[in-house]
């Protein structure tokens, strides 16, 4: 019989899901709680000015770290990163994109929309510059209060740090002040040069720029042909522009300079024993009796005495066995029912074959309070947590989780997701065209699909991995999106009872 308080162990499992908005303002916590994974290498890189992902990928968790002198620090030394020589000699500044929860810092969506609706190219650029402006004139960094600083006029000086929220205040002086700004920018990178040091400009949340999807391709276009320009202008000024990976798309953006970017990118993917050390290290970092749980071998904690709190090993195998303890070897009676170490990550694919961290900490979570709904310690033998039946249920819930979550970004989903209701896959592909055909979409213009014909619908539900097409030209959806659209198939999950 096992000595561990079960009931408070799958508290602390279920209470590990976690969104962007939901993670800690503390940044000791928000640090115990991230995990630097190898790929995070190349964001450091001076030459990497986007960082691409999906939603649910941690682009947001990265752009905060960042933010973070700390983190930026336990980064460099976690990962061993070159990139840069000396951190002292950086400065990071948030050009948009909260590093905090309730952060007040940037102009609201409706101010934007209602000063920015019949915005043109140089409206834009005069947007973004201004939010550059306002930002680095707020930082008291010694190398940022130099001679520079003096070629923009005091009153718009004034405005841009103390009212920068006041997109209708500043815009007007930004734009009739433009050359000087150029200027005084131009003569920032020369000093930065002399100083030997540089200035890095991060974004994020750019989707929540405007309130329609479709209205999003022309300040973000903007915003990556300014960085562009600037890039072969400016020496010592870098930005890192966190953006959705469907968002970056040449036939969305009509982004002739698209492929420019090519080398200056990279894609944020996680692997599977990613996934687990993410897992297990919010776990170990939540609470000292769950640190006991989980001390199954000196080996499993890779490092207890760093600002990242208990990190975990990548070995698989000892990854494995942990899972093995937790819930079972196998998600059945036998083998054929498949090793519960793979069906979790093969169960949360999407079409495309990639993970989201996000949805895999749910998949835990979920199952952790369906246990706690009818809690017996005599249906858990030995030191098990979770049972397959758990797992197949909190499938189901992820999967509907996942939806809500694609439907704040995307909300022509809804409409299409009633059309697919009870439709059983695969299905020929004619049948999909039909569902599409018969959708009655939205009035409303953020309510519309960003392309009409019903094949080029299929092929931006291919982009973002929510169905794939297979060889027999069958239609099929991964199981993460599947019940969540209320998509069957046979032999699909059935939620099962509480036991």
């Amino acid at each position: 019989m096992s000595n561990f308080d079960k009931q408070r162990l799958l508290e602390l499992v279920a209470g590990i899901q976690a969104t962007a908005e939901q993670e800690s303002n503390d940044d000791a916590v928000f640090l115990k709680n991230f995990l630097p994974i190898p790929n995070y290498r190349q964001v450091l890189e001076k030459n990497t000015l986007l960082i691409l992902g999906a939603k649910g990928v941690g682009k947001t968790e990265l752009f905060r770290l960042l933010a973070i002198p700390s983190g930026r620090d336990t980064l460099v030394k976690k990962l061993r990163i070159r990139a840069i020589d000396d951190l002292e000699k950086t400065t990071w500044v948030a050009a948009f994109g909260r590093t905090r929860q309730q952060e007040k810092t940037f102009p609201t969506l409706e101010s934007i929309e209602a000063k920015m609706q019949n915005a043109t190219k140089e409206d834009w650029r005069a947007f973004w510059i201004g939010l550059i402006l306002g930002r680095v004139l707020s930082e008291n960094k010694e190398v940022l209060k130099t001679a520079w600083v003096d070629e923009i006029p005091l009153e718009l000086r004034e405005l841009l740090i103390n009212k920068l929220p006041l997109l209708s205040t500043w815009f007007p002086l930004v734009q009739k002040e433009l050359e000087k700004i150029n200027y005084a920018l131009d003569l920032l990178d020369e000093q930065l040069i002399k100083a030997d040091e540089w200035l890095f400009i991060t974004y994020d949340e750019l989707d929540r720029l405007v309130s329609s999807y479709n209205q999003l391709a022309f300040p973000i276009r903007e915003l990556l042909a300014f960085w562009l320009d600037k890039w072969r202008r400016w020496e010592r000024i870098r930005p890192k522009i966190f953006l959705r990976t469907d968002i970056f798309r040449e036939d969305f953006l009509s982004f002739p300079d698209a492929s420019k970017l090519k080398s200056y990118q990279i894609n944020l993917d996680w692997n599977t024993p990613w996934l687990y050390q993410l897992l297990f290290k919010r776990l170990a970092n939540s609470d000292p009796e769950m640190v006991d749980y989980l001390r199954i071998s000196p080996q499993f904690f890779t490092e207890t005495n760093s600002p990242l709190g208990i990190t975990i090993t990548d070995d698989t195998l000892l990854q494995e066995f942990m899972i093995s303890r937790m819930i079972g070897n196998y998600m059945g009676d036998n083998p054929r029912k498949g090793k519960t170490y793979s069906w979790i990550p093969n169960h949360l694919k999407d079409a495309r074959g990639k993970i989201y961290p996000r949805s895999f900490l749910k998949l835990f979570s979920f199952a952790a309070t369906r246990r706690l709904g009818e809690f017996n310690p005599k249906n858990l033998p030995k030191d098990t947590l979770l049972t397959p039946s758990d797992l197949q249920g909190a499938l189901v819930e992820t999967s509907n989780d996942r939806i809500i979550e694609l439907l704040d970004e995307y909300p022509w989903l809804e409409p299409l997701k009633n059309s697919l209701n009870g439709l059983k896959v695969p299905v020929v592909k004619e049948i999909f065209l039909e569902k599409i055909e018969n959708t009655r979409w939205r009035e409303e213009i953020e309510k519309q699909p960003p392309v009409s014909h019903p094949e080029e619908i299929i092929q931006y539900l291919l982009n973002l991995g929510i169905i794939e097409i297979r060889s027999d030209q069958r239609v099929n959806m991964p199981e993460i999106y599947m019940y969540g659209f209320g998509v069957k198939r046979p032999g699909g999950v059935k939620r099962p009872r509480r036991t």
